[in-house]
């Protein structure tokens, strides 16, 4: 999107609020105005000044030098975290007060059957797989706002089905999903739709992962990302900050959530993390449990 068409589509949507504010009553908190703009400038992550090139499957190719689809837009800003700076592609980064964000057109770096059969990106599905009707991946404007502090949540927990747009992000870019499948399936019944990386698309073709992402982690202690709590997420393994490794279990060193507290390769102080597990409530091995550890931030798209 060239600048002028980026200065209008911000131009309307501040106009957009602007007519809201002042046909709210007086009484109103300025916080609704605050909230409107917030969302009103989130709308234009997709363009070009933040995440790329709106991807095309048809003709999508890999960059190699970023390791991302060419065209979109992987940076780190230098204020966030090492474990983060040095490890997450294929979205942008920053810190913004007390939280990360990130922005993301949550495409896929690696090859899937949901590119469609046109694209250079296309992949058949793995053997015994399904195809998950007609979804196929599409851009997205996924922006998250995590906590750069976390902390345990005091009182009931946040459970992860409760309607966020994704429960976390990652290292490549990716929405993270929870653990239960779109009713009337089981996880276990949508997972045949998964393709070769363990991913696939809803039907607004927002790429998502509830398994581990195989071209980040296969069963080893590889980091997946970060969920919206503020929590980094593991694989399978747990290896600490002594190099040892160790294979946690729910029920044998991780609570419900699948995290528990022990340094890590990026954090030498003990603190909470999540691992890829065996999950009850899925019938499989899922990213993440029914409840977030901590408080989790914002998503929208």
């Amino acid at each position: 999107m060239e600048r002028k068409q980026i200065l209008a589509t911000t131009s309307l949507l501040v106009l957009f609020v602007l007519l809201l504010t002042n046909c709210k009553p007086k009484s109103d908190s300025d916080d609704e105005t605050l909230l409107l703009l917030a969302v009103a400038a989130s709308k234009i992550c997709a363009n070009s000044a933040y995440t790329g090139t709106t991807v095309v499957n048809s003709t999508a190719t890999l960059d190699t030098n970023t390791d991302c689809i060419t065209g979109m837009t992987s940076s780190m800003s230098a204020d966030l975290p090492a474990w983060i700076r040095n490890n997450f592609k294929c979205a942008v980064g920053s810190v913004s007060g007390s939280n990360y964000v990130f922005r993301s057109q949550n495409i896929p770096n690696n090859k899937s059957y949901y590119f469609g059969s046109t694209s250079p990106r296309y992949e058949a599905l793995g053997s015994g797989q399904k195809a998950a009707g007609t979804n196929q991946i599409s851009s997205q404007c996924l922006v998250y706002t995590i906590p750069s502090s976390p902390a345990a949540k005091s009182g009931t927990l946040t459970g992860t089905q409760s309607g966020y747009a994704s429960v976390g992000i990652t290292v490549n870019g990716l929405a993270i999903f929870n653990n239960a499948a779109a009713a009337p399936d089981t996880l276990s019944t949508e997972a045949q739709t998964f393709d070769q990386y363990n991913g696939h698309p809803q039907n607004s073709g927002v790429y998502h992962h509830h398994s581990q992402p195989l071209n980040v982690s296969n069963n080893n202690s590889n980091l997946i990302g970060v969920l919206i709590d503020g929590f980094a997420l593991y694989g399978r393994d747990c290896t600490n900050a002594s190099n040892v490794t160790t294979t946690p279990t729910i029920g044998s060193g991780l609570d419900s959530n699948h995290g528990h507290i022990t340094t890590t390769q990026h954090f030498s102080v003990a603190t909470y993390h999540y691992h890829y597990t065996s999950d009850p409530t899925a019938g499989i091995p899922t990213l993440i449990g029914s409840y977030f550890y901590g408080t989790p931030g914002t998503v929208s798209n």
